[in-house]
């Protein structure tokens, strides 16, 4: 079973209005073992992790196309995806030891979270359109919200721009220049504060783990070891902050 505090999040999006078209809330649906939030509890080490209060919170895009999550007759194509998941892979690569950020202190979630109908491939584009349904959106910003008042993050680490773009709605003005959903975007800056229920939070934003683009970005951040770079800078930060 999930910590309690994951099935309350999980109320709250079960809240949420995502009858559009083209859109699969997961209402309904059976939790994968080992998975980002909402396909799974978000947490690394699956109905065994502990919550991690004042942790790292982990943002990603979507959980992906509807086939890839369940079968015709109900069933979980998989149970864990930590060990077979390019993100996942990636993650373990950027998640350095020198960065300091442990798997299990990180919630794992989703900016838009719920499936989508079609197949993986389909899905360039499709943040560009989610970012501009203004409704969609509120009721996105309202699980964040709800996520931020649980989980009370001392960090938290986009993974790629549309993740990045993401939080830049929520927090318009001091992630501005993230609403660019580019490398060049979260380049122009790569750490920033903001505020959240009179807390500090850094924010940091890496290219996606899966298929990552980091050689695109700027020194002293370019390449995989730069972003490790990134994210230890981060992640200190971060600690002053909470202490």
């Amino acid at each position: 079973m999930p910590p309690k505090e994951i099935d309350e999040l999980r109320k709250t999006l079960d809240t949420l209005n995502f009858a559009r078209e083209g859109v699969v809330p997961f209402k309904g649906l059976p939790i994968m073992e080992k998975a980002f939030f909402p396909g799974g509890n978000g947490l690394f080490l699956g109905s065994n992790g502990r919550v991690p209060i004042q942790g790292v919170l982990t943002v990603g895009s979507n959980f992906g196309c509807t086939e890839d999550f369940v079968r015709e007759d109900g069933t979980l194509v998989r149970l864990d995806e930590t060990r077979t998941s390019n993100t996942w892979i990636g993650l373990r690569r950027i998640f350095a030891p020198e960065t300091t950020i442990e798997l299990d202190d990180c919630f794992f979630t989703n900016s838009w979270p719920f499936l989508h109908e079609g197949t993986s491939n389909e899905t360039k584009g499709l943040t560009r359109e989610w970012l501009a349904d203004r409704e969609l959106m509120a009721d996105c910003m309202k699980l964040l919200e709800a996520t931020l008042s649980l989980i009370r993050p001392r960090l938290i680490v986009a993974l790629g721009p549309p993740a990045s773009a993401f939080l830049a709605c929520f927090w318009p003005k001091e992630l501005r220049v993230w609403r660019g959903n580019s490398i060049a975007a979260i380049d122009k800056c790569p750490i920033q504060s903001v505020l959240f229920g009179g807390r500090r939070i850094i924010c940091t934003a890496v290219t996606h783990p899966s298929h990552s683009n980091s050689w695109r970005r700027r020194p002293p951040y370019r390449g995989t070891e730069g972003e490790i770079t990134l994210l230890a800078e981060a992640a200190f930060q971060a600690k002053q902050a909470l202490d």
